[in-house]
């Protein structure tokens, strides 16, 4: 399963990751895969981006389908800009067609009406977009219900795409702009899936908001996964623990967000225990007081989640003393075990 980081800083913060992790000396990189939205992106990071990324390869452009979802552009007018940036860049390695996303609040009839018009107009973007980039294309697969999600599998299939993305999780927040993984996405994404491997065809999942269900979707044998969680919730001062949900560090933003915070003993204690270390974590007070070092560490986190998954290695809660996962009923008690460690002393 690869990670796909999402790129949707300002500039100055985007540069300064990326040599924080440079000068970190990991030698792995997250940067392998990206995904941003170039239409809606500052004009300083789509510099970045080409500059950065464009030899190197492994960069999404994303439609900016979300945008439509907040009322910032047409889904008519999207449609144009979108076609006029992809004849003019041809240097992604992938390209998501434009998508009517639906949300938690639609009804039955609203939802099932932007599923057909994703259906619809993604076949007609596609047959517009340049010949060379269509081997590129990535259609979104979106729908609540098994009917409307087979609709749009059986219609990207007949394009002759290798690669199909999902992206109809439950939302949440403000404007319903936060993704939730819940047991009816988790059934969509299953079935997605299962209709994926039928038609040959690659799986990536949009927007996943928490780490602590990776381990569900390796199950599954999803392909990728984008994910801005670790920049996001740094921006709360919230931090993770590999396989251990986000808690507050600086507490800068507890009266507003709630939440648990860390004490330093205890953040320590699972440090060890889940045997994460890095040099963003090692010094307490200075990541409890700085949001790019929190971005950078939560960065490392997710690295470690994803590799550690990969190595099919597991951690039992239980064992670290970690407080029982809300994502436990998604089917799997355990979450994560560290090989060749036969007990953890608190």
């Amino acid at each position: 399963m690869d990670f796909v980081a999402s790129m949707t800083h300002r500039p100055t913060e985007l540069r300064q990751i990326l040599q924080m992790w440079r000068d970190s000396g990991d030698q792995r990189n997250p940067f392998a895969r990206t995904i941003f939205t170039p239409l809606f992106a500052q004009e300083g990071v789509r510099q970045l981006m080409t500059n950065e990324f464009q030899s190197s390869g492994g960069v999404i452009f994303d439609s900016g389908g979300y945008f439509v979802q907040q009322g910032v552009v047409t889904y008519e007018a999207l449609y144009q800009r979108l076609k006029s940036y992809y004849e003019q860049n041809s240097w992604g390695s992938w390209y998501v067609l434009p998508d009517y996303v639906p949300t938690s609040n639609l009804s039955p009839a609203e939802v099932e009406e932007r599923i057909q018009a994703t259906i619809t107009v993604s076949r007609l973007f596609f047959n517009e977009m340049p010949k060379e980039l269509r081997s590129r294309a990535l259609p979104v697969v979106q729908g609540y219900t098994r009917e409307q999600v087979k609709a749009c599998v059986d219609a990207y299939a007949e394009l002759g795409v290798s690669y199909i993305g999902f992206g109809s999780f439950a939302t949440s927040g403000d404007n319903n702009s936060i993704n939730m993984v819940n047991s009816q996405s988790l059934e969509m994404v299953t079935f997605v899936k299962e209709q994926a491997e039928l038609r040959g065809l690659k799986l990536h999942l949009f927007g996943i908001g928490t780490p602590e269900v990776l381990f569900r979707f390796k199950g599954l044998g999803i392909d990728s996964f984008d994910s801005s969680c670790w920049s996001r919730t740094a921006g709360y001062g919230n931090v993770y623990l590999p396989f251990i949900g986000r808690r507050n560090i600086s507490t800068r933003m507890m009266r507003d967000i709630g939440g648990e915070a860390y004490r330093q003993d205890e953040f320590v204690r699972l440090k060890e225990a889940t045997r994460h270390d890095c040099p963003f974590c090692r010094d307490y007070e200075t990541l409890k007081h700085n949001r790019i070092q929190q971005m950078v560490h939560n960065l490392f986190v997710l690295m470690d989640t994803v590799e550690g998954l990969n190595k099919g290695e597991v951690i039992v809660p239980e064992l670290v003393g970690i407080e029982p996962s809300r994502y436990q009923n998604m089917g799997v008690r355990r979450h994560y075990k560290l090989p060749g460690r036969k007990s953890f002393d608190g």
